[in-house]
């Protein structure tokens, strides 16, 4: 990330409330991984077990907490959090973005019945009847507002995002590229061979603050509404379902796939890949592993694993089982040919001992305890006058 923006170290230090050591005069133009840094680049350690990754690096300035030990040969600045101080200098850092003029590209179509006043629309843009789009909202190209919908303040829509009619959205709120929202939900229902389509006719509600990534899709309730609570974060390409209800403060990573009217509690976490069946409830803060599916409801504060979800724990003893599995199925086959063993020789009238040499010829060792006839006693023959039958005559341990 290279910009025209150069900041030196010493300002850095002021402007972080931060303590330099090391070089003040260092110009930083951009930011990097340790070991991808120039002499010009700003790092960070979030983490002093991290100190040894210093070893080798180019940078120009790091960022290190306030307890870190001196790093010799290398200008850093000591502050309470590096990973907070980072957002800072890499908004400061930040390239412009794509530019918008203000007010209303004239390319852009607004219907007569629209209301943006004070929002900048890019080209391209086309806005419904009866919309209305807060002030400093931009719209940028390719943008479609449906009717009737409103978008708050402050907000960012970028390129091709679709927002059809009647959708409600918050303020502050940021739409990556090609997201739709309020798409009908799947809904059909099988009869004579044919689907039929339910018609999807509620809403969905964009609470204040909520980011939404690229390529997502957020379906419109069959009735009622489909809720982002205040605050959630969504990655790409996720899919919620027709009557969700997502708390406030929620993450939910790519790829994730929410069926309907499922309910998720307040800062919910779900990891890449996560799908959640339909009618299911995740309590609040908890925690769903990725490529985990869940088909029944969760526990508040629970962390759950695998497919089908259960108890981390529980997966993490399962899955150490499993890896188990290779050597217990060998000595399951070697209980079996031990047990074998035994039941040839007793059918043969012998009575196996540590000792015997057919045990001893197979590698078995039975276990038997030691005869009255000495600690070296093979085997003991069948008494067909006191038994009959042939079964082994009882005898003296």
């Amino acid at each position: 990330m290279c910009t025209d923006i150069s900041l030196r170290a010493d300002d850095l230090a002021v402007r972080l409330d931060g303590i330099l050591e090391g070089d003040g005069t260092c110009q930083i133009t951009t930011a990097a991984t340790l070991d991808q840094a120039t002499p010009d680049s700003l790092s960070w350690i979030g983490d002093n077990r991290y100190l040894s990754s210093v070893n080798g690096s180019r940078a120009g300035v790091i960022l290190v907490s306030t307890d870190c030990p001196p790093l010799p040969n290398h200008t850093v600045i000591k502050v309470a959090d590096p990973d907070v101080a980072l957002l800072h200098v890499l908004e400061w850092l930040a390239p412009p973005r794509e530019t918008l003029g203000p007010g209303i590209d004239p390319s852009a179509r607004i219907h007569a019945e629209a209301n943006v006043s004070g929002a900048t629309i890019g080209p391209n843009v086309y806005v419904d009847a009866g919309a209305v789009i807060g002030a400093n909202t931009r719209l940028h190209p390719g943008v479609y507002v449906g009717a009737m919908t409103r978008i708050g303040r402050d907000c960012e829509l970028w390129p091709n995002v679709v927002v059809r009619e009647r959708i409600t959205i918050g303020d502050r709120v940021t739409v990556h590229p090609n997201t739709t929202i309020g798409a009908d939900g799947f809904g059909y229902l099988q009869r004579n061979g044919e689907h039929l389509k339910i018609p999807q006719i509620g809403t969905v509600v964009i609470e204040d603050d909520v980011e939404i990534g690229a390529n997502c899709a957020i379906d419109r309730a069959r009735a009622g509404v489909t809720r982002i609570g205040r605050g959630t974060k969504i990655d790409n390409l996720v899919q919620i379902a027709h009557n969700v209800d997502i708390g406030p403060g929620c993450i939910i990573v790519a790829q994730c796939g929410v069926a309907g009217s499922t309910t998720l509690g307040e800062h919910v976490m779900l990891g890449g890949q996560v799908g959640l069946s339909d009618h299911v409830r995740i309590g609040a803060r908890s925690r769903v592993a990725a490529k985990s599916a869940v088909f029944k409801d969760v526990s508040a504060g629970e962390t759950v694993r695998g497919i089908p979800a259960t108890d981390n724990a529980r997966f993490l003893r399962n899955e150490a089982g499993m890896r188990r599995l290779p050597k217990w199925v060998a000595e399951l086959k070697a209980l079996r040919d031990r047990v074998q063993e035994l039941e040839r020789l007793l059918t043969l009238g012998v009575v196996p001992t540590p000792a015997s040499p057919a045990l001893a010829a197979s590698g078995s060792d039975c276990g038997f305890k030691r005869c009255e006839h000495g600690n070296r006693c093979s085997a003991l023959p069948r008494d067909r006058t006191t038994n009959p039958r042939g079964s082994i005559a009882p005898r003296q341990v």
